[in-house]
C-alpha cells in the first residue's frame, strides 16, 4: 500500500467514527454522562415524577353519578303514593259543614223544639232529613215531660274522602244529657261517619252510622 493509498484510508476512519453528526465528535454525540442532567422532569421510577402518576379523570365520574341519581329519582317518582281521595278546595267546607252540622242535628232543647227540628231540617237532606225530623216530631210529648235537653259538641274531626259533589268525614263527638229522669247529667262519646251532599253550593248531611259502641267519660 502506497503512502497516498494509507493517507485516504485514514480520511475514511475518521468520516466514519464521527457519524451523520452536523460537525460534532464522536465523543460529543456518545449521549450524556452518569452525572448528566439532560433528562430532568422526566419519569423517575419511584413515581416522583409527573409522568409516574395516573391522571384521574372527572367526566367519567360525574356520569355515573348522574345515572345513579336519575335512578333514585325514577324510583321515588315509581313509589310515590296514588292520588289523594281529598280535594284540598273542598277539605275546608266539607269539614265545617260536618261539625255543625252534626251539632245542630243531634243537638235540642224541650223548650226550643220546634226551632231544633227546623235546625235538623235545613242541615240534611233526602233520608237523614226525613227521619230526623220524623224521631223528633213523633216523640215530642215524651221529650217535653222528660224536660230533656242534649248538648252535643265535635271534640275530634277529620275527611276522609271530598270532591265537588260528596265528603265523608269521621268525627268523634261528645254528647251531654240532662232530664227529670236523671237528677246528674250524662256525658257520652260516639265516633261516627257522616256523608255529605253539596246542594245548590251547600254541604249537607245525608247519612250517620257509628264507628263503635259509645263509652262513658
Amino acid at each position: 500500500m502506497t503512502s497516498e493509498t494509507r493517507a485516504r484510508a485514514r480520511e475514511e476512519d475518521v468520516v466514519v467514527s464521527a457519524g451523520p453528526g452536523d460537525g460534532s465528535t464522536g465523543v460529543a454525540d456518545a449521549g450524556p454522562s452518569e452525572g448528566s442532567a439532560g433528562v430532568s422532569g422526566g419519569a423517575t421510577d419511584d413515581g416522583a415524577g409527573g409522568w409516574g402518576r395516573i391522571p384521574v379523570r372527572p367526566v367519567p365520574i360525574l356520569t355515573v353519578l348522574l345515572v345513579l341519581l336519575l335512578g333514585a329519582v325514577a324510583f321515588l317518582w315509581s313509589t310515590r303514593p296514588g292520588e289523594s281521595a281529598v280535594r284540598t278546595g273542598d277539605y275546608a267546607e266539607a269539614l265545617q259543614a260536618a261539625r255543625s252540622g252534626v251539632v245542630d242535628l243531634t243537638s235540642f232543647d224541650y223548650l226550643t223544639l220546634d226551632d231544633d227540628i227546623e235546625q235538623a231540617r235545613r242541615v240534611s237532606t233526602g233520608d237523614l232529613r226525613e227521619e230526623s225530623v220524623a224521631q223528633l216530631d213523633e216523640r215530642r210529648q215524651e221529650i217535653t215531660d222528660l224536660r230533656a235537653v242534649v248538648n252535643t259538641e265535635v271534640v275530634g274531626a277529620g275527611v276522609t274522602r271530598a270532591d265537588g259533589e260528596d265528603a265523608t268525614v269521621l268525627l268523634i263527638i261528645q254528647s251531654t244529657q240532662e232530664s227529670a229522669a236523671t237528677p246528674q247529667a250524662q256525658v257520652v262519646r260516639y265516633r261516627i261517619e257522616v256523608t255529605l251532599e253539596k246542594s245548590d253550593g251547600r254541604w249537607l248531611l245525608s247519612g250517620i252510622k257509628g264507628t263503635e259502641a259509645p263509652g262513658d267519660d
